[in-house]
């Protein structure tokens, strides 16, 4: 992605500042939304790459319309047997600490299959990573169903992962999980995981009264989520 030298010299002069104060990002690629168009069936991206400090310095600095960095995030939200919906709150080390969000991730080098994105293939490693499941592992889930299409500047897929454990058996998992990454001296994705009763009242409590900051999406999701589970 081309970007003026003044706001590359930016860019490169603020990622130094952030490695001062003692953040450990990774500089890797991204993939920025360089085009896109939607039809009633399909919805096409073209994607260009840039890196991590791009993304970073317009999210806290904000940039010229044209030279933002728009990143393709896919989410997975997750039920369990017992209906509960499972999110976690970012760790610290995060880009957004304290945030209670989706096991998520943005697309990067692994996902390109020629010129084509494997979307699926980036979920299952998020979920991997973040929280220890295989989303292929049959006896752990039910299915995968893709859900929504969030457009809030970024472009946000969300698909919904059916569990088949109930709350309290991916808690025990989760806690081993997180075990296994402590002692290879790895920091958790996540400081907690969040648990909500998937009924609306349980849903509205938790988005008027839980006062941890939350992508803006994540309440559009969950509220339609539990419009199409009342069907």
């Amino acid at each position: 992605m081309y970007l003026p030298v003044s706001i590359q010299d930016s860019i490169d002069f603020y990622w130094s500042s952030l490695g001062e104060r003692g953040h450990s990002f990774y500089r890797g690629d991204i993939f920025s939304i360089k085009e896109m168009e939607e039809t009633e069936d399909e919805l096409s991206m073209t994607l260009q790459r840039t890196d991590f400090a791009h993304f970073i310095y317009g999210k806290h600095r904000g940039l010229p319309e044209r030279y933002k960095c728009r990143v393709v995030a896919v989410n997975g939200l997750i039920l369990t047997a017992d209906n509960q919906f499972v999110m976690g709150e970012m760790n610290g080390q995060t880009a957004n600490p304290g945030y209670v969000q989706f096991v998520a991730g943005g697309i990067d080098r692994k996902d390109i299959r020629g010129n084509k994105v494997d979307v699926l293939g980036n979920l299952f490693r998020e979920m991997k990573e973040e929280i220890g499941i295989d989303g292929n592992d049959g006896s752990l889930v039910l299915r995968v169903e893709p859900g929504y299409i969030v457009q809030w500047g970024n472009i946000a897929l969300v698909y919904v992962i059916r569990l088949k454990e109930r709350a309290a058996e991916f808690q025990e998992r989760y806690r081993q999980f997180e075990r296994s990454l402590l002692e290879r001296d790895l920091t958790p994705e996540f400081a907690s995981m969040v648990y909500v009763p998937a009924d609306e009242p349980s849903v509205s409590d938790f988005l008027e009264f839980d006062e941890r900051p939350k992508w803006l999406f994540l309440r559009l999701v969950l509220e339609e989520e539990l419009k199409e589970r009342s069907w």
